[in-house]
């Protein structure tokens, strides 16, 4: 607790240039309903300049991001991708949160590399150019030559900029507690999740060891694939603080003259770039999280290269089926299916009125009913599902989220491209295959395999279970404690096991009892019993497989 307050104490001026900058960029609600006026001094509760006033709430608060720093700027960039918790007008103006920023001396930068390598540049390198090809809030790049003439990139953390972290985090995870004990309606978005979450992805973006594994990780997934490059990257010169990684020529990927000048085709270009994407999202469920112009370069040939891997996604296989349960429920009406792959998916919420989401998600299915998958406009789907959970206040789960924005950015950038570019026909092929695959043999008897273990295991303890609980209630020691929330959902739950349970019993009693009645004589009613047993088995295979 003292170290706690001493913290706080140590950290004051910080909450105050927080609180100051939203009071002078009209924020003056927000501070109240923190109930933080008193942070603020009565000076600098200065009122709006005119060319402040004239801009609307979300442009004054992407300046309140840019006024406070390189963290608040990740946290606006962040933001910029929850169209699930904010309306579209905010998440526009924070995507245009820029990252370049003034570049640090060079002299700090070879400090920290001579610190990092312990040795003179001139021993590591055959030439370094001290002047930044590029600066951002977090590092800065240098370019240098190795003595065998490979081109590398260096790119090196700005110095103290993890204390500068570290310290604004403490004072966000106070803020977002304050939040949700004093403003309601702000609980139900959860501020420490996002702070917590925020917190993750920052930390991974500071430790460049992270991001030189999933470079490492994005070569096993393109290795000997001719339309991607991934770049090399020099470990020996690679640290928690700096990344050596090859030098990347070529155009910035929308930049359309210079793709004619060299010789390749646009459409190309956008096949090829959809199709990294698609690869990584569907076939790895690993994926570059931010895929928008500047982070994708394209070399002679009409080779692809994605650059800055700090931003990634993860989805597993599961996840990534019921994305193709939801897209293609939505291509057949089936409300149902769209409402239990968002519940599959974990896209829930609290006191969410049932009758009104399933209306909603109608109407949504009925605006595409008439459509094929090729002619559907996916950003536009994706953009209406997602207001449609913000409406409901559903959570997406943050993977999720920089999905829907990997393929929206993808989208947009490939129809810069080519007008007649469109993702989801290129979607389709991948959405049948997910959706045969469950159906494989060799799946379905590992599903049959684990459902015997589990009814194994349930048969081996059920009796102790039992046993307990029955010497209990005769000594009168049994507690039972209700917990009302998501009941109907745990009866379901529980009804449906009941159910497979159930099945599973018959199954072996048929199997067992047409055994015995074989090896009595009577072969054709044992066949019978074995054909029904067989045909029940395969069905709650099926039906188990389907729900995942």
């Amino acid at each position: 607790m003292i170290r706690e307050t001493v913290g706080h104490l140590r950290d004051l001026p910080r909450y105050r240039q927080i609180l100051t900058t939203l009071v002078r960029y009209g924020y003056q609600d927000v501070v109240a309903a923190l109930r933080l006026e008193g942070l603020v001094r009565p000076l600098e509760r200065a009122t709006l300049g005119e060319a402040v006033a004239t801009l609307d709430r979300p442009r004054r608060i992407r300046m309140v991001c840019e006024d406070l720093g390189p963290t608040f700027v990740k946290l606006g960039q962040l933001l910029s991708t929850r169209r699930d918790l904010l309306p579209e007008e905010y998440t526009d103006a924070l995507a245009a949160l820029r990252d370049d920023v003034r570049p640090f001396p060079s002299e700090e930068a070879e400090a920290i590399l001579v610190e990092e390598y312990g040795r003179p540049l001139s021993s590591c390198f055959a030439r370094f150019d001290p002047a930044p090809i590029a600066a951002a809030s977090i590092s800065q790049v240098h370019r240098a030559v190795l003595f065998d003439d490979r081109e590398v990139a260096l790119k090196v953390r700005r110095p103290g900029i993890a204390k500068i972290v570290a310290a604004d985090l403490d004072v966000l995870k106070n803020l977002a507690q304050i939040a949700e004990r004093r403003v309601p309606p702000l609980a139900a978005y959860q501020p420490m999740t996002l702070v917590r979450e925020f917190e993750r992805t920052i930390k991974r973006e500071l430790d460049f060891g992270v991001e030189l594994r999933t470079i490492k990780r994005c070569q096993a997934q393109f290795d000997g694939d001719p339309t991607a490059h991934v770049p090399f990257v020099v470990e020996e010169f690679s640290t928690s603080r700096v990344l050596a990684m090859e030098f990347i020529g070529g155009v910035r990927v929308d930049d359309l003259e210079g793709l004619r000048r060299m010789g390749v085709d646009p459409a190309l270009v956008a096949e090829r770039g959809a199709g990294i994407l698609i690869k990584q999202i569907f076939q790895y469920g690993f994926f570059h999280a931010d895929p928008h112009p500047g982070n994708l370069r394209v070399l002679p040939g009409g080779v692809v290269v994605p650059l800055d891997y700090g931003m990634f996604g993860w989805i597993d296989q599961r996840a990534r089926e019921r994305i193709a349960d939801m897209l293609i429920a939505l291509m057949a009406q089936e409300v149902d299916g769209v409402l239990k792959a968002l519940d599959d998916l974990d896209v829930r919420g609290e006191d969410v009125d049932l009758g009104e989401l399933r209306r909603d998600v109608g109407e949504l299915v009925q605006t595409y009913c008439d459509l094929s998958l090729e002619s559907i406009d996916l950003s536009v789907l994706l953009g209406e599902l997602v207001g449609l959970t913000r409406r409901h206040r559903l959570r997406i789960p943050s993977d999720l989220v920089l999905l829907i924005r990997s393929l929206v950015t993808i989208e947009s950038t490939g129809r810069a491209l080519d007008p007649r570019f469109d993702i989801a026909g290129r979607l389709k092929p991948k959405l049948q295959r997910l959706v045969i695959r469950r159906f494989q043999p060799s799946r379905m008897l590992r599903q049959a395999a684990l459902v015997a273990t589990d009814l194994q295991r349930i048969a081996t303890l059920l009796p102790d279970v039992l046993g307990h609980s029955l010497e209990s209630i005769k000594r009168g020691e049994l507690n039972v404690r209700f917990d009302l929330q998501g009941f109907e959902r745990l009866v379901s739950q529980l009804t449906r096991a009941a159910n497979t349970l159930a099945v599973g019993v018959v199954i072996a009693g048929l199997l067992v009892s047409s055994s015995l009645i074989y090896h009595g004589g009577a072969s054709s009613l044992a066949q019978v019993g074995y054909g029904i047993g067989v045909a029940l088995s395969l069905w709650l295979i099926w039906n188990m497989s389907r729900r995942g």
